[in-house]
């Protein structure tokens, strides 16, 4: 999945987590973080830590992979069918 912001990755934490039948508590103890802050970061703060947020990605059995963003026609074709 390719994410463009802040606020699309704490949806994706948010889906993960619930996928998971984790409470934000849960995610929170896991992380060694506030649930405040789990809260924060599903809202997509920008400001949250990245370190921190890896952490709760893979918390939820998610990982970050950070690919070229090289222009191609195809997948320019597929990436501005994916962002509507």
């Amino acid at each position: 999945m390719i994410v463009a912001d802040a606020e699309q990755l704490g949806s994706l934490l948010r889906r993960a987590r619930k996928d998971k039948g984790m409470t934000q508590a849960e995610l929170a103890s896991a992380v060694d973080v506030s649930r405040q802050w789990v809260i924060a970061a599903e809202a997509g703060a920008p400001t949250a830590r990245l370190d921190l947020v890896l952490d709760a990605l893979r918390a939820v059995d998610l990982v970050v992979d950070v690919v070229p963003d090289e222009p191609d026609d195809a997948l320019e074709t597929v990436l501005g069918r994916a962002r509507g």
